[in-house]
């Protein structure tokens, strides 16, 4: 069996760009489901700011483009919703009108579907590993078909390389999110695959996102658009594309390993327009950013240790790192000189000030320090990092704005409260 992968050249966000692209490619990728009833399109949306990010989310004229296209891929479309959950704690609504899917909703008459502000319902999962169950959008559990839109972009959490596979994490409510978002990462993200597995995968790779934090990072123009109806076969190819081994990024080899896809390239079948190298060519001198935690460039001194957490503490620390010099690269000649400790240290740990990120953070001897700071959670989000080093190191970053403040702290608790409201009478449903 072949998986087809197809790879398109597509220069400028233009809708109608796109949809001659992915109408091209579907002339060969046949989905296994037909193209029919209620459709569910879920992009990569963790956070859109004018101000802060560049294009590390999914751009509204892909989506249109699909959008227009749509009419011709089935009969029988009853419904056509958008389904997101934000990264950060902050609103999905302001995600959704941040990055122009109002437009989209205007012009096509899609509903915007923000998971943490609507009924849910609890997937009861059979092969999971970590997960029993989840709880997802009702649209999501009750859809017909599947879009997932991913944006071609680099993620120091997940061996620097997200994509379908990894996408899926944003499918899930905001606890179980973070529940085994560490050294398990790879795991969890395949056990949610069971309840969101797309039956069609489209990502913008028109810029590609890249070396630093998965929100705030630069792009650079790449001109393409992958296209699959397997998402490991897609993301292997994608990986491939800009540079990568697939096969040792831990959740496409876990996806492997579980029969999600294809077992090698020998499997595989790239078609289109759009030749690997080209992409390779523009990528090869790029810093992507994943290093260990303690290799960072700046005036803490860090010391990891043990659990080794790329998806938890370690990962999320250099997100929060990649953050600042990304948006303030200033900042971190202003560093204060402290100690950050993540994960069990052996040796003793000695300054005026010391920060513990993480559960497990501690030296296996002593800490001896004037001050110690502690930034509880395994891991802790980057919201409780951004608003620990505000409020207790006097460390502001890019994310620290009224708007956003007032956003995260008083807006999606309320929307939080107005999602639990209408889930009062929970159902659960077999996947």
């Amino acid at each position: 069996m072949k998986y087809p992968v197809y790879l398109g050249s597509c220069e400028t966000y233009d809708a109608d760009a796109v949809a001659s692209v992915i109408e091209k490619a579907l002339e060969t990728i046949r989905p296994q489901k037909p193209v029919t009833g209620r459709i569910v399109i879920k992009p990569n949306l963790c956070f859109t700011h004018p101000r802060i990010t560049s294009s590390s989310f999914t751009e509204k004229e892909v989506v249109e483009g699909f959008l227009k296209l749509l009419p011709k891929l089935g009969s029988g479309i009853t419904k056509v919703d958008i389904v997101e959950k934000s990264g950060l704690g902050v609103t999905t609504a302001n995600m959704f009108r941040w990055a122009g899917y109002r437009h989209l909703r205007r012009r096509y008459g899609v509903g915007l579907r923000a998971m943490e502000e609507g009924p849910k319902v609890r997937v009861l999962l059979e092969k999971g590993k970590l997960h029993r169950s989840i709880t997802v959008a009702r649209e999501m559990a009750e859809r017909d078909f599947l879009v997932f839109m991913p944006k071609l972009k680099t993620n120091v959490l997940s061996h620097a390389y997200t994509g379908a596979l990894k996408l899926n994490i944003g499918t899930v409510d905001s606890k179980e999110r973070m529940y085994h978002h560490d050294r398990d990462l790879p795991v969890k993200i395949s056990d949610i695959l069971e309840a969101a597995n797309p039956d069609l995968i489209i990502t913008d790779g028109i810029k590609f996102s890249f070396g630093g934090n998965q929100m705030t990072q630069h792009c650079t123009d790449l001109g393409v658009l992958a296209v699959s109806a397997n998402a490991v076969a897609h993301d292997m190819v994608c990986a491939w594309l800009i540079g990568l081994d697939p096969l040792r990024i831990d959740h496409i080899r876990e996806a492997v390993d579980r029969g999600y896809g294809p077992q090698s390239f020998k499997e595989i079948e790239i078609i289109g327009d759009y030749p690997l190298e080209k992409a390779q060519s523009t990528v090869k001198d790029l810093d992507f950013g994943f290093h260990p935690v303690e290799k960072f460039p700046c005036n803490f001194r860090i010391l990891s240790g043990e659990p080794l957490c790329i998806g938890g503490c370690q990962g999320i620390f250099l997100d929060w790192l990649h953050m600042i010099k990304d948006r303030k690269p200033r900042l971190l000649r202003r560093f204060p000189h402290i100690t950050a400790v993540v994960g069990r240290i052996k040796a003793p740990v000695e300054d005026k000030t010391v920060l513990l990120l993480g559960d497990c953070a501690q030296a296996t001897q002593t800490v001896k320090a004037r001050r110690i700071v502690r930034i509880k959670g395994c891991p802790p989000t980057h919201k409780r990092i951004i608003w620990d080093m505000m409020t207790r190191l006097f460390l502001l970053a890019p994310l620290v704005r009224p708007s956003l403040i007032v956003d995260g702290f008083v807006l999606y608790p309320l929307k939080r409260l107005k999602g639990w409201l209408m889930n009062l009478r929970f159902r659960p449903v077999r996947s």
